[in-house]
């Protein structure tokens, strides 16, 4: 998804990576229990995953994620109106 979204910046496209939720807790990223944990998980997601796009974190309940739907791996495209 990074390769998308600045190929497509140029066309003022912007993209964001919504962190909702750990989709396959384990050993290394446990389920969820604070915000804390969550916003630290995003630092991964940029640090080590190599995320560059702006990441926002949902809310711990999944508000955001609820909202849109709750799919597994949702992709949401949005204009400007």
């Amino acid at each position: 998804m990074n390769n998308a979204a600045e190929r497509f910046a140029s066309q003022g496209i912007g993209s964001i990576f919504i962190y909702s939720h750990e989709a396959h807790p384990g050993e290394n990223y446990p389920p969820l229990r604070s915000m804390e944990q969550k916003f630290r998980n995003a630092h991964d997601l940029r640090d080590i995953l190599g995320v560059s796009r702006p990441i926002l974190v949902d809310a711990l309940d999944g508000a955001c994620h609820r909202a849109y739907g709750s799919m597994p791996n949702m992709t949401w495209i949005f204009n400007r109106s």
